[in-house]
């Protein structure tokens, strides 16, 4: 029973911590400003693996600003084509692309794990 309840709190305590944190990178989405955004070139980044990391490097206007920013969630080709893609950015919190079928399954993922807590803890056996 102790190790029954031990397992529900720990279960239930990650999938909370898991929800919290993708909570925590969609501020960008709920706050920020959509804005449309123009790939101008990559940033090459050396890998441990001799070889190189290319970042897509966006630039858009915020409030009358012109913002430049290397988005380094995501590797592209070094030869990507020059195009705009919708964005969403805060000063507060940062830069996002949008929602992403990552987000969606790590969603889902967490919500199981906070049910599946719930019912160790409840549920007797």
């Amino acid at each position: 029973m102790k190790i029954k309840n031990s397992f529900g709190v720990i279960v239930l305590l990650l999938g909370v911590y898991l929800l919290f944190s993708l909570y925590q990178s969609s501020l960008p989405i709920i706050y920020g400003t959509r804005a449309k955004a123009n790939i101008i070139g990559t940033d090459s980044v050396k890998n441990k693996r001799f070889t190189y990391l290319y970042y897509p490097v966006f630039q858009f206007n915020y409030q009358n600003q012109l913002i430049k920013f290397t988005d380094k969630s995501s590797s592209v080709d070094k030869d990507i084509e020059k195009s705009e893609v919708m964005v969403y950015y805060d000063q507060n919190y940062g830069f996002s692309q949008g929602f992403t079928t990552e987000k969606i399954i790590f969603l889902i993922i967490s919500i199981l794990l906070i049910l599946f807590g719930i019912v160790c803890l409840v549920k007797p056996f």
